[in-house]
C-alpha cells in the first residue's frame, strides 16, 4: 500500500508528488498520458515561480523559452491599445511538465502512465484506485490533481460537473516561426498581446511570443462558444492581416480546452481525499492561468498530508487545514478576479479601455493582471480609484499623480 496515490501529474500533481516523495513516503502518480506529452495551454506564466521553487532553477534552460517584457492588450472594437512593461515567462508545456515529471520521480515517487484511473474507492482504513485494464492501486489517502474533468471530484460528489457558465471552452496552438521572424514582428521584448471580447464574445484572444514559436489561442465562456471553432480561425485570419502572425503559418496542430474559470469549488478536501490545481478551480478567472496556483496548492497539500499521515488522521476536519492555507495564500485572489472579470467582459469594456488609455497607473494594473506577475492578483479597489480620478481630470482638465 502507497501512502498517497495523486492522480494527475500535471504541474500540480508532481509538485506534491515531489513535496511528498522527499519527506520519504511513498508516493504513486497516476497519469492517463505517458511522458513528454503536450498540453494545450499558452505557456505563459510568473517567472517567479523559479524562484520559488528552488529546484527549477538548474533546469530553466530546459523549459524557459524566453521572458516576453511587455503586455499589450487589445479593446473589444480593437480601436485602443494599452501597453505596460511586465514580465511572463514563457514555456512549452511538454517540456515544463516534463521537467516537473522528472524531478518527481527522481526523487522516489513511482509513476503510473498511459493508464486511465476510472474510479476511486474509500474504505476505512484507506482507499483503492480502479484503473483501466483492471489493475488498481491502493493509498492511506488520495490526491486528485486530475484536471477540468477531474474523475476524484466527480467521485467524492466535490463537485460533479462544472456548469457550463463556469468554464471557457479554447482553441490553442503551439505555431512555429523562426527566432528572427519572431523578432521583428514582436522586438527584442517578446511584446505578448490580449485581446478582449472578441466578435462582442465573453473571454479574450491570446498571441504569446517565444523562442521559435508563436502561441495562438482564443478562450470563450461555454454558455456562448458554439461557434469556437469559426471564431478562432476569424482570429487567425485577423492576427495575419495584422502581420501578427506570417501568412504560411502551421495550423495544423490546433487543440482544444476546457479550463474552470468561475473560482474555486465550495469544499476541496473530504475523508482521505483532496483536490488541487483545475479540479478544484484553482484558476485565474480573468486570465485562465493555473499553473502558479496548482504549484503552491500542492506545497499546501503535501504539509497536511504528511502531518496526517503522521497522526494516523484522514477525516474531512483533520485534512481541512488544508483548505485554509490554500485560501490564506492566494483565495482572496479569486475574489478581485472574478470582479475584474466582469468587468473586463461587460458592455463598458470599451469604455473602460478609454479611460486607461489616458492613464499608465490602470495600464500598468491591468498588464500586471494579465501577466500574472503577481501571481494575478488584480487591486481592483486601486483600479476604480484611479479611473474615478482619470474620469475627474478629464472633466476638470487636471493632472492626476
Amino acid at each position: 500500500m502507497y501512502d498517497v496515490v495523486v492522480i494527475g501529474a500535471g504541474p500540480g500533481g508532481t509538485t506534491v508528488s515531489r513535496a511528498l516523495a522527499e519527506m520519504d513516503l511513498r508516493v504513486c502518480m497516476i497519469d492517463k498520458d505517458t511522458f513528454p506529452r503536450d498540453k494545450p495551454c499558452g505557456g505563459g506564466f510568473s517567472r517567479g515561480i523559479i524562484d520559488e521553487f528552488q529546484y527549477l532553477k538548474p533546469r530553466a534552460s530546459e523549459f524557459l523559452k524566453g521572458i516576453a517584457r511587455v503586455g499589450v492588450l487589445h479593446s473589444p472594437n480593437r480601436k485602443i491599445v494599452l501597453e505596460g512593461r511586465v514580465d511572463m515567462a514563457m514555456t512549452l508545456r511538454i517540456d515544463f511538465d516534463n521537467v516537473l515529471f522528472e524531478e518527481a520521480v527522481s526523487v522516489g515517487a513511482i509513476a503510473i502512465t498511459g493508464t486511465r484511473a476510472k474510479h476511486v474507492t474509500f474504505h476505512n482504513d484507506g482507499i483503492t484506485v480502479g484503473l483501466t485494464g483492471g489493475g488498481s492501486v491502493q493509498g492511506k489517502v488520495v490526491i486528485g490533481a486530475d484536471g477540468v474533468n477531474s474523475t476524484v471530484a466527480r467521485e467524492t460528489k466535490l463537485n460533479q460537473r462544472w456548469p457550463s457558465s463556469s468554464i471557457t471552452a479554447c482553441r490553442v496552438c503551439e505555431v512555429p516561426v523562426s527566432n528572427h521572424d519572431i523578432i521583428e514582428r514582436y522586438t527584442e521584448d517578446l511584446k505578448y498581446h490580449f485581446f478582449a471580447n472578441l466578435g462582442g464574445l465573453p473571454g479574450y484572444g491570446w498571441i504569446f511570443p517565444k523562442q521559435e514559436t508563436i502561441n495562438v489561442g482564443l478562450g470563450i465562456i461555454a454558455t456562448h462558444a458554439r461557434g469556437l471553432p469559426e471564431a478562432f480561425n476569424s482570429f487567425v485570419h485577423y492576427l495575419k492581416k495584422r502581420n501578427l502572425l506570417p501568412i504560411e503559418s502551421d495550423l495544423s496542430r490546433v487543440r482544444g480546452a476546457l479550463v474552470p474559470t468561475s473560482g474555486p469549488i465550495i469544499q476541496t478536501v473530504k475523508d482521505r481525499c483532496i483536490l488541487l490545481g483545475d479540479s478544484a478551480g484553482h484558476v485565474n478567472p480573468l486570465t485562465g492561468g493555473g499553473i502558479v496556483y496548482a504549484m503552491r496548492a500542492a506545497r499546501h497539500a503535501a504539509y497536511v498530508v504528511s502531518n496526517a499521515i503522521e497522526i494516523d488522521g484522514f477525516d474531512a476536519a483533520s485534512l481541512g487545514k488544508y483548505q485554509q492555507l490554500w485560501k490564506s495564500d492566494f483565495g482572496d485572489d479569486f475574489r478581485k478576479q472574478l470582479l475584474a472579470q466582469k468587468i473586463f467582459t461587460s458592455p463598458f469594456t470599451d469604455l473602460l479601455f478609454q479611460i486607461g488609455s489616458k492613464d499608465k497607473v490602470i495600464q500598468e494594473i491591468v498588464s500586471d493582471s494579465m501577466a500574472e506577475s503577481s501571481d494575478g492578483e488584480i487591486d481592483v479597489k486601486n483600479l476604480a480609484f484611479r479611473t474615478l480620478l482619470v474620469c475627474l481630470r478629464e472633466a476638470l482638465n487636471l493632472k492626476v499623480h
